[in-house]
């Protein structure tokens, strides 16, 4: 029996009149989609919060619709701020309500008829939280492991808030008008004064992090406004200071490893410098010491230390953003769930997020021709699985079989191959509702790029006229003889494929981003090569799930032949027909969230040339994951709840994020630029190390010499790989890693730096070629597997 320690506090606080919302277990992280505006008194939405996570930590929505607001008091020993000792400048606080936190501060709560402005560090480790903030109370847990506790007397359900103190309330900014502007010479300097960046690091703690989804774009703008306005500072400072203090509160935040990323981050700045807010004056922030801390002057060791800390600190808060989203969603409700828990449980090298695909699929075939939602989507899903060789990538396919198997809808599953377009039809015409499983369908698509048959090359065109046809009848190709001709009345195909990286991508062109079938399929991109689970029996699979899968495999739904032609395909080669399926109701709140999506994704598609029509049909595919998880989690009566709509909306961003950041720059035009993508990658291996030319040779046997040194050359000359030479040897990075001296951009002996040909020519006596050779080199040809090419690209 699950138990849910933390529901009978949240609705006791909710009689309170306080506002609750939950957070991730153990975090400060709010598990809805919008946080603290989600936050209410409404004893039913609670109880549905914790009983879909029993764990989750609970949050008290401040300001008006509490009626409290708080002084947050923190210390923070590694940046040297006591809250204790700022507070000793004030009379003593009143008797209030009053909670311990766990790193030693506490939370004062008071009523105010005047409320208090918000403000981050009031003084140093003072916040001052009303409307639009949150605070974490008892008996949530801090990261850290301690306990938020009331101090003794002091509970809410003991005394009642006390009136705000005038003495702690910040000074209201007067607006800005043409008497109090004062105009500031032009500051770019590349090491401001100390204080300045003090300042303006306070300021960026107050700024409204970006959210995905949720203008974030605007809100990175303003923050860069106000540095490289406000406080005047450089272009580099303020990089420096967005990608160090803002950039790790963003959700998710921006990868600056990744150059698309970089670029979208840096070209922030730049329009920040061209676009200053109206009505601002250049350096309108630089006599506002609101937001000032004592300045402590480390010494050049120091420095050193808290750069490295605050490089591992970012990395750390980027993966733990990714792998707390990573496993909220890989941690469904209802059968979904329970079918994707079995999975990982008895996986020996565990992978959630393709467990979680494989089961969209398989559910999505189990419930076909016999659901769809108000708006006529069905369940069919495409659904690729992506991870690196020898990962673990066939368990959940394996264990599927074992599960429809077992209760007896063995019948659902098609083959483990496909042979052609034709033969599709012929499964689909004895069971329109299927379940393909493929193991390595990156050879299948690698294969129809290639050239292939005839008959693989229809099999995509197929699949997406099937992805469409779900409500509809689908008309196979004609024949001299017309009785075998196919005609599938609502056909349900449903897919999974696994791939590695390499395989996927090469398969994959351009054009698929473009023609649609991209956009029909979702991508479970795991990144994780996880360790053997030791010990592990493959043992019986749990009853309830035989039972549920079984019910549903048997359950039958209302045939109609009221549309009078239908009867007419009721032949040996037609499908039979499928009448009214089981309508789920979709609801209010839930279409908002659909609708919010739609309007993200079609953002998403206006400003992405790239990538943008995979966008297109997010708002469907989301549509056909909700209807999934609400028939796992009713039988009788579903209905698309509005959690069920935040969660296939969160699950489409995350995987087409992940597909733009992670396989979109891998998709290329020809053979040889997918070669040349290889080369990078294995030079990307090394990391900060560096490789020597062997290293390269040795991993890319696949190459004759002469286009291997060629396909180098050329990666060189447009700064993809950065060479450093030295003797007779060389040395090759990927541009991040490379020395930072001989970063891109910076000139001196940088071989990214010469002129075009220069380097040619160095480089050729690297690789041990005679100028002659390098002054005759022809057009790349197409990559071959013998030693010589084929053709011409």
């Amino acid at each position: 029996m699950v138990t849910t320690p933390f529901l009978g506090p949240a609705l006791h606080y909710a009689s309170l009149g306080w506002a609750v919302f939950p957070l991730a277990p153990g975090e400060k992280r709010p598990i809805t989609a919008h946080g603290v505006k989600d936050a209410t008194t409404d004893e039913a939405q609670i109880r549905e919060w914790w009983s879909k996570w029993p764990s989750a930590n609970i949050a008290v929505a401040c300001g008006e619709i509490s009626s409290v607001y708080v002084v947050d008091v923190d210390t923070d020993s590694g940046r040297g701020i006591d809250g204790h000792e700022s507070l000793k400048e004030f009379p003593s606080l009143p008797e209030t309500v009053r909670q311990d936190t766990p790193r030693g501060g506490f939370h004062a709560f008071f009523q105010a008829s005047n409320p208090p402005a918000n403000r981050n560090s009031f003084r140093p480790g003072i916040d001052i939280r009303g409307n639009g903030y949150y605070v974490v109370v008892a008996p949530s847990i801090h990261p850290n492991g301690g306990q938020y506790k009331w101090s003794p007397g002091c509970a809410p359900w003991q005394r009642t808030p006390a009136d705000y103190p005038d003495f702690l309330r910040p000074a209201t900014r007067a607006p800005w008008s043409q008497e109090t502007q004062v105009r500031v010479p032009m500051r770019t300097s590349v090491l401001p004064d100390t204080a300045v960046v003090e300042r303006a690091r306070g300021y960026l703690a107050a700024c409204d992090a970006a959210v995905q989804g949720q203008a974030g774009h605007d809100k990175l703008l303003w923050a860069a406004q106000c540095l490289v306005g406000g406080f005047a500072l450089s272009d580099t400072v303020a990089f420096e200071l967005l990608a160090s203090e803002y950039n790790p509160r963003c959700v998710p935040p921006w990868d600056l490893t990744n150059q698309r990323d970089y670029k979208d981050f840096m070209r922030k700045i730049t329009e920040a410098r061209k676009n200053p807010p109206r009505g601002k004056p250049h350096g309108w922030l630089l006599e506002d010491a609101g937001y000032s801390t004592p300045v402590i002057l480390p010494s050049p060791g120091d420095i050193a230390a808290l750069i490295a800390e605050a490089q591992r600190e970012h990395a750390d808060k980027k993966s733990a953003l990714y792998r707390e989203e990573l496993a909220f969603l890989c941690s469904p409700t209802g059968l979904l769930g329970r079918i994707c828990s079995w999975i990982n449980a008895t996986a020996i090298k565990p992978q959630p997020l393709l467990a979680l695909g494989c089961s969209l699929a398989a559910l999505g075939a189990l419930f076909g021709r016999k659901i769809r939602d108000e708006l006529g989507n069905y369940t069919n899903l495409y659904c690729v699985g992506i991870a690196p060789s020898s990962a673990g990538k066939a368990h959940a396919m394996n264990q599927i079989r074992r599960l429809f198997t077992e209760a007896g809808a063995a019948e659902l599953l098609g083959g483990d191959t496909v042979t052609s377009d034709a033969a599709i039809e012929e499964r689909l015409a004895a069971q329109p509702a299927t379940l393909f499983l493929w193991d390595e369908i990156g050879h299948l698509l690698s294969f129809m790029r290639s050239g292939g048959s005839s008959h693989h090359a229809q099999v995509v065109s197929m699949l997406m006229k099937l992805y469409s046809a779900a409500g509809s009848v689908y008309l196979g190709r004609e024949y001299a003889l017309s009785d075998k001709q196919r005609t599938i009345i609502q056909p349900c195909l449903c897919l999974y494929g696994a791939s590695t990286p390499e395989r996927f991508t090469e398969g994959l062109t351009p054009q698929n981003l473009q023609d649609g079938w991209i956009s029909r399929v979702l991508t479970f991109y795991s990144h994780d090569m996880p360790s053997k689970a030791r010990g592990l029996k493959l043992g019986g699979i749990p009853d309830d799930l035989i039972q549920d899968v079984q019910a549903w495999a048997t359950r039958q739904v209302p045939l109609d032949f009221s549309g009078g032609d239908v009867k007419t395909l009721a032949t040996p080669s037609h499908t039979p027909a499928i009448g009214q399926q089981i309508v789920i109701p979709t609801q209010v709140e839930a279409e908002r969230e659909f609708v919010a999506f739609d309007a993200y994704a079609e953002h998403q598609a206006r400003h992405n040339s790239d990538s943008g029509s995979i966008w297109l049909k997010a708002e469907e595919n989301a549509r056909r994951v909700a209807l999934i998880v609400a028939a796992g989690q009713a039988f009788e009566q579903p209905v698309i709840s509005q959690q069920d709509a935040q969660y296939a909306c969160r699950l489409m961003k995350f995987l087409l994020a992940d597909f733009v950041m992670t396989v979109e720059p891998e998709i290329t035009a020809s053979i040889t630029e997918a070669a040349k993508r290889k080369l990078v990658a294995i030079v990307r291996q090394f990391g900060k190390a560096g490789c020597v030319k062997r290293d390269i040779t040795r991993k890319s046997q696949f190459l004759n010499q002469r286009l291997r040194d060629q396909m180098v050359a050329d990666l060189l000359e447009a700064g993809e790989l950065i060479c450093i030479p030295s003797g007779h040897t060389a040395k090759f990075w990927v541009p991040q890693y490379a020395p930072q001296n001989h970063a891109i951009g910076n000139t001196g002996d940088c071989p990214s730096a010469t002129p075009k040909g220069a380097f040619a020519q160095q480089y050729d006596r690297i690789a041990g070629r005679s100028l002659q050779e390098s002054s005759s080199r022809q057009e790349v040809p197409t990559v071959s597997q013998g030693s010589n090419p084929s053709r011409a690209d």
